[in-house]
């Protein structure tokens, strides 16, 4: 076989597609000719060409080596402006100026190549640059070209899948169909017949040949050509990743910064240099060698820098220098080191372990300082964050840059496919959320949610970041926090920061199809980047009055608003929004949301657990009840409005009621209620045959909370032969009004709670469920909520 690397970038490629290079001036490579030459040749490649964006100036440079061919990669439009790549490989110096004049029109364009029988293909026709390219271009680019990109070593895999099943269908039938749609009439005696040939793409010199072009044995580059346009070559080697793409960016940007940095701070440039060489190399770039040592001490007495190292006060030289001089952070870096066996994994995990290790830092001291009310301290703390994203953009870049519209996948699959390809259906799907092990029924939704999904053969798997996770019969990818904190205003409820480049990788890796997130939180934001990066449908569910905990927690107008806001902002980019209760679907709608996203989250109710029938007249007065047991199950914090109800319990005593109260569960509000209710029974979290029993067992279920969006507590109640009190602002008092035996008390009204425990607790005969049919069991909730049913 003769092989070919037929899409390579050096330093004279010209306007890369990122804004971000475009405006700082940075080519998109500083890969040189004659370096290009000697990778491809090391990576075996018989034959060796450049395709610079619109120049033959690098091809050029080689065009006199054994096995080089002069090529360019040229930019066409189509007439409503939406751009595609052709290379075009074997070209001199005037067909190139005539192409150049013709490009501008992909018709024109197609003309010139095909009179000057030059071999042409298109580059990634699924995967375009600036978003503008849709099924109706790609159908006119089956009609106008005979070669496509079936493997590129910078992009993802699966638009390389799906153009190789669409181009494997065609047929004289579909040609001509398309033909008449466009009117297009296609060249060629086989136009069904498409060649297929791959390219790496490389721009950083570190990754020529990864994708190349296989054919059979050539005696030189034309009969290489002509083996790939009569449909006797073959795509080869691997499709991209992005560390792959990362690497290539950070080489770009060494060189920028190198040759720009080097001429005001040779010594800074020096250190830099360093660490960049050995970061690309996948190795510690906190360790320096005796010779680099030697080499960085030079360039100091050299450029006269020296001084600024030796006297007080802050350089950028002392401040890199002492960075990576930190005993803590080059043990973390050699252990993620270990674990890794290729040199692009190791970068990647050295960027995501120095970026965890600052990222935290920062983010700590602002929320100490936010704590504090320094909040001119908090934003200048945040600002020392945009470094560090620059740090690990390259990354974030290129997890948004491999993948293709997966929407544009979907609709090429669907014009030319008998059935969707398994990577395009909807069959895998991710639950992320910052709470798992919390004792609050969003934890418990979740895992009764996953496991009856799992148990009739669902792909779903819970995503988090918690120090300690339990996994309770249900798969769950939990990340090491990178660090902890606690919200101002509320103490005890702590959030992890993930380590976020770990978490994208991840996601990416495991070819997810579809993130639910739970919880707008750190993890929730990830979720929310990777559905964006990765093009993956997205679904939000809106479990906790945030808002309303707010007001209550901080009893501050302007933060609810600014709560408010966020949660609008964080919702909104969702392509579907579960709401627990038709109250806060309408709240959304009258917030701006469309509601056509809106759907009311399925419920489940496991019937054999909370069921009157394991009624236990000794469960509370073995634990010291007397008279009839008011119950509340559930977090024991203040947003659940819990610091009511010792009012609640004054107003009873003081009409003679002799009642006990119970609650179940756990919080950071536990110990101040116990304080002002002494005589009130607290068990802790219970479970199981427990818990059912101490629903069971009680006589009322008291649930004062405001900012619950629906009250999974009540349907239990209600389940276990309860009559429950509850508020009238909120999800609960929906579910009382819908026919669960009880009363709706005016928010906040001791006395109001106080009247509605004596009215029900007076009501005679025994209580009769209700028909809890409407709510289904587990299995049937979770089959509703795979299928996106009504």
């Amino acid at each position: 076989m003769s092989r070919c690397d037929l899409h390579v970038l050096s330093r004279h490629s010209k306007r890369p597609p990122e804004w971000i290079l475009r405006r700082l001036g940075v080519p998109e490579s500083y890969t040189t000719p004659e370096d290009i030459y000697r990778g491809a040749r090391s990576a075996g490649m018989d034959f060796v060409t450049i395709t610079d964006r619109d120049s033959i100036q690098g091809a050029l440079a080689i065009a006199d080596r054994p096995g080089a061919f002069v090529s360019a990669k040229v930019t066409a439009a189509f007439p409503d402006g939406a751009r595609v790549l052709v290379l075009v490989w074997g070209l001199d110096e005037g067909q190139f100026r005539e192409i150049d004049d013709a490009r501008r029109d992909i018709f024109a364009l197609r003309d010139c190549l095909r009179d000057m029988g030059l071999a042409h293909g298109v580059a990634h026709p699924l995967h375009g640059e600036d978003g503008r390219l849709g099924i109706d271009h790609f159908e006119k680019l089956l009609l106008l070209f005979d070669a496509f990109e079936a493997r590129n070593g910078l992009r993802g895999p699966l638009a390389d899948e799906v153009l190789r099943l669409c181009v494997g269908s065609l047929t004289p039938e579909t040609m001509a169909r398309l033909a008449d749609r466009h009117g297009i009439e296609p060249r060629g005696e086989a136009p069904w017949r498409k060649a297929l040939f791959g390219g790496s793409e490389d721009r950083g010199g570190l990754f020529i040949g990864r994708a190349h072009t296989e054919a059979p044995p050539a005696a030189d580059w034309r009969e290489f050509l002509a083996h790939v346009m009569g449909f006797r070559g073959a795509p080869a080697g691997e499709s991209g990743a992005p560390q792959v793409m990362a690497s290539g960016i950070y080489s770009t940007f060494y060189h920028y910064i190198k040759e720009h940095i080097g001429t005001r701070s040779p010594l800074y440039a020096t250190m830099l240099g360093k660490v960049a060489e050995r970061f690309l190399a996948g190795r510690n770039p906190a360790e320096f060698s005796f010779g680099d040592q030697v080499e960085i001490v030079g360039e100091a007495v050299w450029s006269g820098e020296l001084f600024s190292i030796l006297t007080p006060g802050a350089s950028i030289p002392k401040s890199l220098a002492g960075f990576f001089s930190q005993p803590a952070l080059k043990r973390r870096i050699d252990a993620v080191l270990a674990e890794e066996a290729t040199v692009d994994r190791r970068s990647f995990r050295v960027a995501c372990e120095i970026a965890n290790y600052l990222g935290f830092r920062f983010f700590e001291q602002m929320v100490r300082q936010v704590t504090a009310g320094d909040f001119l301290g908090s934003l200048q703390s945040a600002s020392a964050l945009v470094p560090v994203a620059g740090s690990v953009m390259p990354y974030f870049s290129a997890f948004r840059s491999l993948n293709a519209d997966r929407g544009l996948l979907k609709r090429a699959a669907g014009a030319f496919l008998p059935g969707m390809p398994p990577a395009l259906q909807n069959r895998k799907r991710a639950w992320l959320t910052d709470t798992l092990e919390d004792v609050n029924g969003v934890a418990r939704t979740i895992r009764t949610m996953v496991a009856a999904a799992r148990a009739q053969g669902f792909d779903l798997t819970v995503v988090t970041s918690r120090s300690e996770v339990t996994p309770g019969g249900i798969p769950i990818k939990n990340f090491a926090p990178v660090g902890e904190f606690e919200l101002p205003e509320y103490k005890l409820q702590k959030l992890s920061f993930p380590p976020i480049l770990e978490m994208l990788d991840y996601i990416h890796r495991e070819g997810f199809a579809e993130l639910i997130i739970s919880t707008p939180g750190p993890v929730g934001l990830v979720g929310l980047a990777a559905a964006k990066m990765f093009g993956l449908e997205s679904s939000g569910i809106y479990h906790t009055d945030f808002p309303q905990y707010v007001k209550i927690l901080s009893d501050d107008h302007a933060m609810e608003t600014l709560t408010w806001n966020y949660m609008h902002w964080f919702y909104d980019q969702m392509d579907t929004i579960y709401s627990n209760s038709r109250y806060y679907l309408d709240l959304w709608v009258e917030r701006g949301i469309s509601a056509s996203k809106l759907r009311i989250f399925p419920r489940g109710l496991d019937t054999d657990l909370f069921d009157r029938g394991r009624r236990d007249p000794d469960f509370w007065v073995g634990r010291g009840a007397r008279g009839k047991v008011l119950l509340y199950v559930g977090r024991i914090s203040k947003e659940k409005d819990l610091d009511m109800l010792p009012d609640v319990g004054r107003v009873l005593a003081d009409r003679g009621a002799g009642v006990s109260w119970a609650f179940v569960g756990d919080g950071p509000y536990r110990e101040e209620l116990q304080r002002r209710m002494p005589g009130a029974i607290f068990t802790g979290v219970l479970t199981g045959a427990e818990l059912g029993a101490a629903y069971a067992s009680a006589d009322l279920f008291v649930f004062p909370s405001t900012t619950d969006t629906y009250g999974n507590v009540i349907v239990e109640a209600c389940a276990a032969g309860l009559r429950v009190v509850v508020s009238d602002v909120g999800g609960p008092k929906e579910l009382v009004r819908s026919g669960i035996p009880g009363i709706v008390c005016p928010a906040r009204s001791a006395r109001a709670f106080a009247d509605a425990v004596q009215a029900l607790l007076a009501e005679p005969g025994e209580f009769q469920r209700p028909n809890l049919a409407g709510l289904m069991g587990w299995d049937a909730a979770a089959r509703r909520f795979w299928n996106k049913e009504p």
